[in-house]
C-alpha cells in the first residue's frame, strides 16, 4: 500500500502490510487529529497543510501552487472589490446540511467541503471565522474551482453533484495548468443551474486576447486572462468605461482621474480668485474675502462654479455663498 503524495515531506508508508498501521500512527499523532473525521489515504495530512478540500481544518493550509494561487487569489480580489468583502469567501470551510446524497459523495459524508472561492446572494457581516455554515436564506450564487491534481476527479463530479443539490447558480472551473483541458480547450468553463435543476453549459459571449467572455448573473462580464509564467488574472468588463478591470488596472484608472480632478479643481480656484481678487482691487469685495474663500475651499477639497462667482461679483448674492455646504463662515 502507497499512501499519501510524493512529495520529500510526508512520510512514505513502506508497500507490505504494516504500511496501514504506521500510516494510521502517523495520522493519530497529528495536533489536528480527528477521530470522526473519515480519513483517506490518498490525501496528504501534515502538520500545517492538507491537499484533502473536505478536511477543512482551521488553521490548515491547502497546498497551491503559482498558477493556482495566482488564479485564486486574482478572482477573489476582483469579486472583493465589485460586490464588496462579506460577500466573498476565500477557503472557508463551508459546513453543509443533510443534502440527501448517497454518501458514495465524499464531501456529504463529511458534511463540510472547502471551495477555492464561493460568493453569497447577500454580504453576511458575522461570517469571520474559518468555519462557514451553509445559509438558505442567503444562499451561494457563484463558485470557482481551480484544478488541483490531488482533487481534480472530485472538482469534476462530487461538488457539482454537491452543489446541484445546494442550488448554487454558477459553478465555474478553471485549469491552469491544463490538469483536464486538453488541446486548445478553454481554461475557464462554467455550468449554469436550468430552470428544471439541471446544470447546462455556459456559452461564450466572444473571446478577446485569446480567452473567452462569459456573463455571470454575479460579475457580469468576465474573463481570466491567461498572462504566461503562472500569471492568472480574473478581470470584469466595465461598460462605462470600455474596458477590462482587476483591482491594480481599477487603482490605476481611479488615480488618473483623481489627478486629473485635482488639476480641474485647481485650475478653477486659481481662476476664481482672480476674479474675486479684482473685485476687492475695486473695492466691491472686501480684501480679506477672496483669502477666506481660497482657505476654505482647499479645507473642504471643493471648488464652486464659476458662475456662482459671477452671481456674487455682480451684486446678485451675497459672497458667503461661495462657501463649502456646510461652512458657517461670515
Amino acid at each position: 500500500m502507497t499512501t499519501g503524495s510524493e512529495c520529500p515531506w510526508y512520510p512514505k508508508v513502506p508497500e507490505d502490510k504494516d504500511g496501514a498501521s504506521i500510516w494510521w500512527a502517523y495520522i493519530k499523532a497529528l495536533d489536528h487529529y480527528d477521530p470522526a473525521y473519515p480519513y483517506d489515504p490518498r490525501h496528504t495530512y501534515e502538520l500545517e497543510w492538507t491537499d484533502d478540500d473536505a478536511y477543512g481544518k482551521d488553521d490548515i493550509r491547502f497546498p497551491a501552487g503559482r498558477a493556482r494561487q495566482s488564479s485564486i487569489l486574482k478572482a477573489e480580489k476582483e469579486a472583493q472589490r465589485r460586490l464588496g468583502l462579506k460577500r466573498v469567501f476565500r477557503d472557508r470551510c463551508l459546513k453543509l446540511p443533510d443534502l440527501g446524497l448517497s454518501r458514495t459523495n465524499r464531501y456529504a459524508r463529511c458534511g463540510q467541503l472547502v471551495p477555492d472561492l464561493f460568493i453569497q446572494a447577500r454580504p453576511r457581516p458575522e461570517a469571520n471565522g474559518h468555519y462557514v455554515a451553509y445559509d438558505p436564506d442567503n444562499p451561494i450564487v457563484f463558485v470557482l474551482q481551480v484544478l488541483f491534481p490531488a482533487t481534480v476527479q472530485y472538482d469534476l463530479g462530487p461538488k457539482v453533484e454537491l452543489y446541484r443539490a445546494l442550488g448554487v447558480r454558477e459553478v465555474w472551473r478553471y485549469d491552469p495548468e491544463r490538469l483536464h483541458r486538453t488541446g486548445d480547450k478553454p481554461l475557464l468553463w462554467g455550468l449554469r443551474l436550468s430552470a428544471d435543476g439541471e446544470y447546462e453549459d455556459v456559452v461564450p459571449l466572444r473571446h478577446e486576447d485569446g480567452q473567452p467572455v462569459y456573463r455571470s448573473d454575479t460579475l457580469g462580464e468576465f474573463r481570466m486572462l491567461d498572462e504566461g509564467e503562472s500569471f492568472h488574472t480574473l478581470q470584469t468588463w466595465d461598460a462605462t468605461r470600455g474596458v477590462w478591470l482587476d483591482p491594480e488596472r481599477a487603482w490605476e484608472l481611479e488615480t488618473t482621474d483623481r489627478i486629473r480632478l485635482e488639476v480641474r479643481m485647481a485650475t478653477r480656484l486659481e481662476n476664481l480668485l482672480a476674479l474675486l481678487r479684482q473685485q476687492a482691487t475695486q473695492g466691491t469685495l472686501a480684501p480679506d474675502v477672496p483669502d477666506i474663500l481660497a482657505a476654505a475651499w482647499r479645507k473642504a477639497q471643493w471648488v464652486p462654479d464659476f458662475t456662482e462667482a459671477l452671481r456674487v461679483t455682480s451684486g446678485e448674492r451675497d459672497w458667503s455663498t461661495l462657501l463649502p455646504p456646510g461652512d458657517s463662515q461670515t
